[in-house]
């Protein structure tokens, strides 16, 4: 079966940025830590979109924010 994909609307993405914005206070950081790592999750997220369809929106962001979160750790060491 093929899916089409739609593009996010303005309203789809101020939902999926406060979604975001609530799971990156999970990871305690504030200012342009915390920006940064919603944009690097929006992103992740955007070039995935066949993602939506195999999982939970919420599921979707949870995970692909702690691989985002994870691999900036990482990287800094």
């Amino acid at each position: 079966m093929t899916r089409s994909v739609r593009k996010l609307s303005d309203n789809d993405k101020l939902v999926l940025q406060s979604l975001l914005g609530r799971y990156a206070l999970g990871y305690h950081l504030a200012g342009p830590e915390r920006d940064d790592l919603i944009k690097e999750t929006f992103l992740a997220l955007a070039t995935r979109p066949e993602v939506f369809f195999e999982k939970s929106v919420e599921q979707a962001v949870v995970e692909t924010m702690a691989e985002v979160f994870a691999s900036r750790r990482l990287s800094a060491e």
